[in-house]
């Protein structure tokens, strides 16, 4: 198609074009925090430079460039840009906005490139499935090395841990599942033994990193592709009778499907990575803390996009919106980032408008695929190219519903291909070259709008493939709480966009904590000004606002922005900290009522504690209500030694305790003595004082066993044993001796057998010599 009439540069170009988009998901990280800000970069590049060919050649390729613009796949694409465009007017942030938009501009052109470049590919079909083969054999390569490297170091495979070439092992998973169905092409271009054992293995070789990498979701997209294949083979061999798929084809799925489980089961169940089980997993059940997060993250875009239908909060803004969303559950500075499905949060940010065009590009690209397939003279193999093409978006589409590959170029570029391979065939199928009316007009109008979009975007994307660089340092000496970062470097080590960081903190926010630390509050109040309106919902800007007031000896201020903080992220350590200690120095009990509820509301151990700390020294000895918080405590934190203290410390009061304590030492001195009588008065005498140390009735009933009033004993070890039990063995060990000198040895061996389980090493020998 088109190939008589355009130059040999065009046709010598566009397998080089191909394979360089392919290969953008090998850029490494180059210096910067995430791999994907140089990757987007040498998409710009690549883009601008088929933009300056496109311009040269447009006499040339002017029928081809009028088609593909008139394309309905190609305008619903570019009604979905300029759409996420106008978001910039009411984003949260809108330098975000500019980010994001960049990369959508370079996926689009990306795609109109390729439409244009695979127009004029020979042999289109063996080449990209070729291409396709030789990028899966490497993926799968650095798969098993890692595994290997991962074994040899660990003596086990952790699935999580194999990244191959990409970042993750969901992006790796994706990355070779969706590449299957033109590996399988290969049979039906060109029936040789060679092809059939290259096939076979490589796609046994996939299914096996597929079972060792335990993506759940990787294993619904090889279901998608059993299905859909074998369903075509049964319908066309049996129904249509055309034998499009011959039935004998569905074995080079089913057999290396089977292989690859046996081996898994086989050689690398024991190894750590059991396919079956990981699957049998797979289910919508909230007890599965993956699933649970989604379905939460599902639920906030969902009750977002029904209060927010026509705007929502900006292109690339639902990362900072989901904050406010989930600001119970977070924990420390670590957002939800991504709802774990393009299509929603897309409503979430553009709004249903922004879904329904995203949604659309999908729709437009299999009603295509399903013409072609039905109507058109294509070939049978074309057909079935286009059939497998499709089933590869559907891999995607499962991708993009459960994960978020609108952020990886890696996985875009394979969709990318595959819609413009499809409106390529379409658009051609429908305009024979013959047919096609060029119109320079539209097509100058359309590189205009081009050269507009694009030329930004290259600005922005270099611009933050920079600043990744840059915050490879902030965010190691913010993670490390350090500052070794020179003060006169901190204002240029990036640029000024994007404006917060992969993890969304506020750059001005993490460069103001250097001002902080040098003592320069006016310069650091002043970034933090900048940073809160950068991200308003994760109050790191607040929290350092804090610190400074506080520094400055304006605890009131430092109180209300540690408030605003502790409120808007109450499950961060360092919000609770600041506002537990800043309750404490201005002894503001109403402040600590206030903040109870968030406060213990994830029931953390060391809340509670400092919780309790505080509030023993703003509330009155035996509160009631500090009383059944602390004895809640107690119950939720049995094994904290320093919780019970405190529960006691409330409930018997400070003077209590202090008195018990007197008593108790008095105790020890006569039991050292030998003067059992006294000690025993002593330690009863302690327990009147602090009824709710066990240690008391330990002390009381082991000097009433010394001197044999051996009832007493009992009753106080009891005390011990029901209520107050501290796990250590030593109340069991006291009760089996006051046994043993009742003459019950037989009585006592249960308890001897519990006080040497529970760790208490006397009860060993005692078990022993009584109980053997």
């Amino acid at each position: 198609m088109y190939q008589s009439s355009t130059p040999k540069s065009v046709n010598l170009l566009a397998p080089l074009i191909v394979i360089l988009y392919l290969s953008i998901g090998f850029v490494p990280n180059w210096g910067a925090v995430d791999r994907i800000a140089p990757q987007w970069l040498i998409m710009s590049i690549l883009n601008l430079f088929c933009f300056i060919f496109f311009v040269k050649q447009e006499k040339n390729l002017s029928g081809l460039i009028t088609a593909s613009t008139k394309s309905s796949l190609t305008l619903i694409y570019l009604t979905f840009i300029l759409w996420a465009l106008g978001s910039i007017i009411y984003a949260i942030n809108s330098t975000e906005t500019l980010v994001n938009l960049a990369r959508q501009i370079n996926v689009f052109f990306m795609f109109f490139s390729l439409v244009i470049f695979i127009s004029h590919l020979r042999n289109k079909l063996a080449f990209i499935s070729w291409v396709f083969t030789i990028i899966l054999i490497i993926e799968v390569y650095a798969v098993i090395v890692d595994a290997f490297e991962i074994y040899n170091l660990t003596g086990k495979i952790i699935g999580g841990n194999l990244k191959g070439v990409t970042a993750n092992r969901n992006i790796t998973a994706f990355s070779i599942a969706i590449k299957i169905p033109f590996v399988l092409f290969l049979i039906h271009l060109r029936r040789k033994l060679m092809i059939n054992i290259i096939v076979y293995t490589l796609i046994t070789a996939s299914f096996v990193c597929l079972s060792i990498i335990e993506s759940r979701a990787s294993f619904i997209a090889v279901g998608l592709i059993l299905v859909f294949y074998i369903g075509l083979s049964l319908y066309s061999n049996f129904v249509k009778k055309d034998k499009l798929i011959p039935i004998t084809n569905i074995s080079f799925l089913i057999a290396p499907l089977f292989f690859s489980i046996m081996i898994n089961q086989v050689f690398l169940s024991t190894k750590g990575v059991d396919v079956i089980s990981r699957a049998s997993t797979i289910s919508v059940s909230t007890k599965d803390n993956s699933i649970n997060q989604r379905l939460r993250y599902y639920e906030d875009v969902v009750k977002h996009i029904s209060s927010n239908p026509v705007l929502g909060v900006g292109l690339g803004n639902w990362k900072l919106k989901s904050i406010d969303y989930d600001s119970k559950d977070i924990n420390g500075y670590v957002v939800p980032y991504h709802a774990h499905s393009d299509f929603i949060q897309l409503g979430a940010e553009l709004g249903l408008i922004g879904f329904l065009l995203y949604l659309g590009i999908f729709l437009c690209t299999v009603i295509y695929g399903v013409k072609l397939f039905s109507n058109s003279k294509l070939k049978a193999y074309d057909k079935v190219f286009l059939f497998l093409a499709i089933i590869s978006l559907g891999v995607y589409s499962i991708d993009a519903n459960l994960n978020f590959p609108i952020a990886r170029p890696q996985a875009l570029v394979v969709w990318t291909l595959i819609i413009a391979l499809i409106n390529s065939y379409y658009v051609f199928e429908q305009n024979n070259s013959n047919k096609i009316v060029p119109n320079r007009q539209l097509n100058f109008g359309f590189i205009g709008i081009t050269f507009l979009l694009i030329a930004p975007s290259i600005f922005i994307n270099n611009s933050v493939y920079n600043s990744l660089k840059g915050q490879m340092i902030l965010l190691q000496d913010f993670n490390s709480n350090q500052f070794n970062l020179p003060l006169n470097m901190v204002e240029t080590v990036v640029p000024s966009i994007p404006n917060i960081t992969v993890t969304t903190i506020p750059i001005n926010s993490v460069k103001a904590r250097y001002f902080v630390n040098a003592k320069q509050y006016d310069k650091a109040l002043a970034l933090l000004d900048k940073g809160t309106k950068a991200n308003p919902y994760l109050y790191y800007s607040e929290i350092l606002k804090s610190q400074i007031f506080q520094e400055k000896g304006q605890l009131d201020s430092a109180l209300v922005y540690a408030k605003k903080a502790f409120f808007g992220l109450p499950n961060n350590d360092l919000h609770a900290a600041r506002l537990i200690n800043l309750i404490n120095l201005k002894r503001d009990r109403e402040s600590l009522e206030e903040a109870f509820e968030l406060f213990t509301y994830k029931n953390k151990e060391n809340n509670w504690k400092n919780y309790l700390i505080v509030a023993s020294g703003l509330y009155p000895p035996k509160d009631n209500l500090l009383m059944q918080r602390a004895k809640k405590a107690m119950e939720l934190f049995p094994s904290n030694p320093e919780i019970q203290g405190l529960y006691r410390q409330i409930a018997v009061g400070a003077k209590g305790v202090n008195l018990a304590g007197q008593y108790s030492a008095k105790g020890l001195e006569y039991f050292n003595k030998q003067d059992y009588k006294n000690a025993a008065q002593q330690f009863e005498k302690a327990i009147e004082a602090n009824p709710l140390d066990y240690a008391h009735f330990e002390n009381a009933a082991t000097a009433n066993y010394m001197i044999g009033d051996l009832q007493k004993a009992e009753d106080q070890i009891d005390v011990v044993i029901n209520d107050l039990n501290p796990l250590n063995g030593k109340c069991e060990y006291i009760k089996a001796l006051i046994f043993i000198k009742m003459g019950d040895p037989v009585g006592a061996c249960p308890l001897l057998a519990t006080a040497r389980d529970s760790g208490f090493s006397q009860a060993a020998g005692t078990f022993d010599q009584y109980c053997r």
